[in-house]
Parts: structure tokens; C-alpha cells; sequence
């Protein structure tokens, strides 16, 4: 069995700098609050966890001690929450990834300037309804029917999830700009994720399956495990690299990649297991 690693992987510097951000606070020892999961990956939640970090509940913002530290996740939030932080007198580090807060910024003025902004995103995902709380008025499209039936008056702005796929986005712009001929175009994609996806698609012409290690409700991982898919790949979306699926055993050239909120050492200990199948695939 031969490993190949995709030539952009992993940590993003958004998600290093938010990382590197809760554990400088973590050093001041507690109590310390994430609002919010800092990343989508349960492993790099756990290492928190365990140096007495504790997830902030929006409902009990008004609870916290005065002085408390609270870390906002790279995803961003509302503005009405960081008032809330700011009313309860809470030692505010911003972790928000700094592309995520250049789309908050851009929707934020095109809504000053009259547009309807129009986030193309998972609906539910928490960068998307953030970005979406800095316009008033603001509707988020998930797919490009959505974007095909969105009835909106006067001119509109399109601003991405940083992680959406270029795929998913143009499919979502072309129907927009169907209806919208005036449409205006603010991009939003992470260079991190395109990288990332580029990537993917130079490794899937090199191996015969593949795996994405990450967490399952990163939305990046998933995007790259059904990216890998549509290219007729075997894939396998793993979060604990010990849970590597032993079907990889029957495959020649492995293709190995990883979300942007997965820790390096994730990735190198994806790759020790992937060895120890080699040589177990070899003995056999």
C-alpha cells in the first residue's frame, strides 16, 4: 500500500491563530468560556476541555462572573451576542477567522448601502447565521434551488461560507444572477478551502480510495469527502484515526487529506495506522 498525501491539508491559519488563541487564555487558568465550539472537530473540543475550558451556553450569558474569560469560535457570532458579553462585563477574546469577520464586515456595509445580502451556506451552520445577523434583512440560500425560488426586492449581494465549495457557489450565483441580472458578486470563499479542494481533486487522479480526516460536522471535511466521491473515489470521512475502516486493507494507493479544523498530529497518526494496515495487507 502506498500513502499519499495531498499537497494542502489541515489546519488553516484561521483555526491555528483561534487555537492558539483558547490555549493562551486556557494558560491563565479558569474559568474559561468558548462560545461555542471553538472548531468542528471533536478532538481539538476535548484537549480543551481538558484544560478547563467549558462551552458557553447563549442562555446563560447573563450568568457569567464579571471578569470571566470568554473565547468567540472562528466561526463568529451575532452582534447581539458580543453586546451581551460586553453588558455582562466578560474579558472578550475574539477567535473569529479573520476572512469570517472581512464577509461580517461586507455584509454589514451592503446592507447599510440598501442590498438584500444573500449568504449561500448551510443553513444552520454558525458562521453562515453570523455573517447573516451583521445584515438586517438578510436571507441565507443552501442549495441552488433555493437560490432559484428567492423572491427579493431591490439589489442583491452574495456573500459565501468561507467553506462552501466553488462548485456549490457557482451553481448558487448562476441561479440568482438568472433571476437578478444586477446581482452584485462579494465572494466569501476561503483561499484555505479552494487550496484544499484543488488539492483533492490533483490526489484523487493519484489513488485509488480515500480518506478525509475530520470532524463529522466540520462542514470542510464533509465537503471534501463528497468532493472525493463525485470524482467516483472510494472515501471514508474519519474523525479518530483509530477508527480507520479496515476495507482500506483491499486498496494499493491510499489518498490522504484532512479538513481545516483537523490538528497536525491527527493527520500523522491517520498515516502511522494506514502503515500498520500495509504491512498487516503484506504479512497476509
Amino acid at each position: 500500500m502506498k500513502i499519499v498525501r495531498a499537497h494542502s491539508l489541515g489546519f488553516c491559519s484561521g483555526v491555528r491563530r483561534a487555537l492558539k488563541l483558547a490555549l493562551e487564555a486556557a494558560a491563565e487558568g479558569p474559568p474559561l468560556y468558548l462560545l461555542g465550539e471553538l472548531v468542528h472537530n471533536g478532538r481539538v473540543s476535548q484537549k480543551l476541555k481538558a484544560l478547563g475550558a467549558t462551552v458557553l451556553d447563549e442562555a446563560s450569558i447573563e450568568r457569567i462572573a464579571k471578569g470571566s474569560l470568554v473565547v468567540i469560535r472562528s466561526h463568529g457570532v451575532a452582534p447581539d451576542l458580543v453586546a451581551r458579553l460586553e453588558r455582562a462585563q466578560a474579558r472578550i477574546i475574539d477567535a473569529t477567522c479573520p476572512k469570517v469577520r472581512a464577509n461580517q464586515k461586507a455584509a454589514a456595509a451592503y446592507a447599510k448601502e440598501g442590498y438584500t445580502v444573500v449568504v449561500a451556506g448551510d443553513r444552520g451552520h454558525g458562521e453562515a447565521l453570523g455573517v447573516a445577523a451583521h445584515a438586517p434583512g438578510s436571507v441565507i440560500v443552501s442549495n441552488p434551488d433555493e437560490a432559484a425560488a428567492l423572491e427579493a426586492n431591490g439589489p442583491l449581494a452574495l456573500i459565501a461560507q468561507t467553506t462552501l465549495s466553488r462548485q456549490e457557489y457557482v451553481a448558487i450565483r448562476a441561479n440568482l444572477a438568472r433571476q437578478h441580472p444586477a446581482l452584485k458578486e462579494c465572494g466569501g470563499i476561503c483561499a484555505a478551502t479552494a487550496d484544499r479542494q484543488e488539492a483533492l481533486l490533483s490526489l484523487c487522479e493519484q489513488v485509488d480510495a480515500i480518506i478525509v480526516i475530520g470532524g463529522a460536522n466540520s462542514s470542510n471535511s464533509r465537503r471534501l469527502a463528497e468532493l472525493a466521491r463525485a470524482q467516483g473515489k472510494p472515501c471514508w470521512l474519519v474523525e479518530d484515526p483509530e477508527d480507520m475502516p479496515i476495507a482500506l486493507a483491499a486498496y494499493a494507493r491510499i489518498g490522504l487529506t484532512a479538513g481545516a479544523s483537523t490538528p497536525d498530529e491527527d493527520i500523522d497518526a491517520a498515516e502511522r495506522v494506514l502503515e500498520r494496515l500495509s504491512v498487516k495487507r503484506e504479512k497476509e
